[in-house]
């Protein structure tokens, strides 16, 4: 036992005697890898800082009497790599006929509503708000390694509607009211993805809904249909950005 004891004793002063190396010597001793900065460092800030500028086409998804096809711009500036203001504004000048319109324009159609049935059409669309990037990482194809980002989108806008004859005509100009045309101030909210091809231009996919009061169609000046609904857009866009150089992280 006493021999224990005194190998034990021996062990003990013998480590405390080794050198205190580089121990003694690092100025972060016992401070964690994590503790000391980023768990990933040089990430490329591919929004920090930067300039977006997206045309692109949007399309209509949820109309009852038209598809409507529009042509515009997106601009929005990233004060941090996940933080940004943006606007955008679209055109629609195209509205191709839904099946509905398809048959209400049918010769054997009543011709009671035929002649009486307005329209409602989104002639423009535009918004301002905040753009929010919580998901961004990498992906491969084949020998391709691409970045991406999920973004989400909250802010204001409105629709700017004007009214066309159900049946192609002009009889139902009498049907047209203030709740067919004029601008539908608007919530906007949603949610896009970007794919980047290289540090400057990406594919950028959106879909947006707006939160307003009008309404689908109206069969006498009088008659006020308006009613709380979504229009929602889909969108697909290039985005270029600028400066065309990208910030590091450390």
């Amino acid at each position: 036992m006493k021999r224990f004891i005194s190998l034990l004793a021996l062990i003990i002063l013998f480590g405390f005697g080794l050198p205190q190396t580089s121990f003694a010597a690092d100025e972060d001793e016992g401070v964690s890898s994590l503790e000391k900065g980023d768990p990933i460092r040089h990430l490329m800030l591919l929004r920090s800082g930067r300039f977006e500028i997206a045309p692109g086409a949007q399309f209509g998804i949820n109309e009852t009497f038209s598809h409507t096809i529009g042509f515009g711009a997106q601009l929005s500036y990233y004060f941090t790599n996940y933080l940004g203001l943006g606007a955008s504004f679209y055109y629609n000048p195209l509205h191709l006929n839904s099946d509905e319109t398809d048959a209400i324009s049918a010769d054997d159609y009543d011709a009671g509503i035929q002649s009486t049935l307005a329209i409602a059409q989104p002639t423009m669309n535009f918004d301002v708000g905040l753009y929010y990037a919580p998901l961004y990482g990498k992906f491969a194809i084949d020998k391709w390694i691409l970045n991406y980002d999920v973004h989400l989108f909250a802010g204001f806008g409105a629709l700017v509607m004007d009214s066309v004859c159900g049946a192609g005509g002009s009889i139902c100009e009498d049907a047209k009211n203030n709740s067919l045309e004029g601008p539908k101030f608007a919530g906007v909210i949603g949610i896009g993805v970007r794919i980047f091809f290289n540090n400057f231009i990406a594919l950028n996919l959106d879909v947006k809904n707006y939160l307003t009061s009008y309404a689908d169609f109206s069969r006498g000046p009088t008659d006020d249909r308006s009613r709380f609904k979504d229009f929602v857009t889909g969108t697909v866009g290039v985005s270029f950005f600028f400066p065309v150089t990208v910030y590091m992280s450390r």
